[in-house]
């Protein structure tokens, strides 16, 4: 089979050499991480090592760092009733914005008719106006609100947000986990309360994420309860090597962050300007701050789910979208919020660049387009004529 080119890094990434040598070295140790003896004490380094890589990498405290099986577990754990600052009330109810993760939009343990949700614009950013309105309109609420959406790659105003929810009494919850890695953050640049991050954006292994908690947050509850790990907010043996490879994949993106990030704007820039040759064809979000690798796209006419057979028939891997629903290529919700119509939204064909992304994949990339709208957009332009 002839070279693929990989084009979906949002969905996941590959795995980073120092991730995996990592990996390989805790596979090694013998010892529970709970463990006293030597054995126990070795595994135990290497899991506080990646805890203070990853505290560091977002600004926050080591020990403000739980380790989870990834972001849905984290995102889950973070929406917690009852939540607080010290000298705060509890939130009482959940304010999520119209375009978040599934995870995220799922509630965690709030129930449904506490929930509500705040209105995105048509460049898909939070309306800052409608989260003030739902703030005012009962007790101290938890908002969730995304960094970077995960399809358009649009940056949210959170620390805008997050004035508005503090100065209601209320906490802020941040899923950064497609920023991370990306664009430069911390908790204090957003005013985060809770953040959530996941080790498979940053080239780390499957299965592993965290949540970072302020400073002064309280009353975190622990889904799964028994021995006590994780400071009694996670209990279950810890993934050494899950957990070793996420503090090496943050040490490696974090130095290399700024330059990757560079480099990977330019070429999608390229690859942006190669898609507009087509007539009709809208790029989403555009008028807005995107992540620097990010590209969501459709042409009048085009079916997303052809699309992505075509392009994987042409060897490049692309999505139409979040790959967290079973592999179902289905309309987005995340274009709907923003006020898209089913005939455009069941289009959205979405382009993901990384580190390892050559101009020579995206040219590749743009050559498959070329032949695939001829074929894709033949009958509107029949329908149109």
């Amino acid at each position: 089979m002839a070279e693929r080119v990989y084009l979906d890094w949002n969905a996941t990434t590959p795995l980073r050499a120092e991730a995996k040598a990592a990996m390989a070295a805790a596979w090694e140790l013998s010892g529970n991480p709970s463990s006293v003896h030597s054995e126990g004490r070795r595994a135990r380094r290497l899991v506080e090592d990646a805890r203070d890589a990853v505290a560091k990498a977002v600004g926050g405290r080591a020990q403000d760092v739980v380790f989870l099986s990834g972001g849905t577990e984290a995102n889950a754990l973070a929406l917690t009733p009852g939540l607080r600052r010290a000298a705060s009330a509890p939130v009482r109810r959940l304010l999520v914005s119209a375009i978040e993760h599934a995870s995220v939009l799922a509630g965690g343990r709030f129930s449904a008719d506490a929930i509500s949700a705040i209105n995105v614009t048509r460049a898909g950013v939070i309306d800052l106006d409608h989260l003030r309105a739902l703030l005012v309109e009962g007790p101290p609420a938890l908002v969730s609100v995304m960094l970077a959406n995960n399809e358009t790659g649009a940056i949210q105003p959170v620390a805008d947000a997050a004035g508005l929810v503090h100065a209601a009494g209320g906490l802020l919850h941040v899923d950064a986990i497609q920023a991370f890695g990306k664009i430069p953050f911390d908790l204090a640049s957003t005013q985060a309360d809770l953040m959530t991050l996941s080790a498979h954006k940053i080239g780390g292994p499957k299965g592993t994420g965290a949540l970072v908690l302020a400073a002064d947050v309280e009353g975190l509850e622990a889904f799964l309860r028994g021995g006590g790990q994780e400071l009694g907010r996670r209990a279950g043996t810890e993934n050494v090597a899950g957990i070793a490879g996420f503090g090496a994949a943050t040490k490696a993106a974090m130095a290399a962050l700024k330059a990757d990030a560079a480099r990977v704007r330019g070429l999608r820039d390229r690859l942006e300007h190669g898609l507009r040759q087509t007539p009709g064809l809208l790029v989403f979000s555009d008028d807005v701050k995107r992540l620097p690798n990010t590209v969501l796209f459709t042409a009048p006419g085009m079916k997303a789910e052809t699309a992505v057979i075509g392009f994987d028939l042409e060897g490049v891997a692309v999505s139409s979208g979040s790959a967290c629903s079973s592999g179902k290529v289905q309309p987005s919700h995340v274009l709907e919020a923003m006020g898209y119509r089913y005939e455009v939204s069941q289009g959205a064909v979405r382009l993901s660049l990384g580190w390892s992304t050559t101009e020579t994949d995206v040219d590749l990339a743009l050559k498959a387009w070329r032949k695939l709208a001829d074929t894709l957009l033949k009958g509107e332009r029949r329908n149109t004529a």
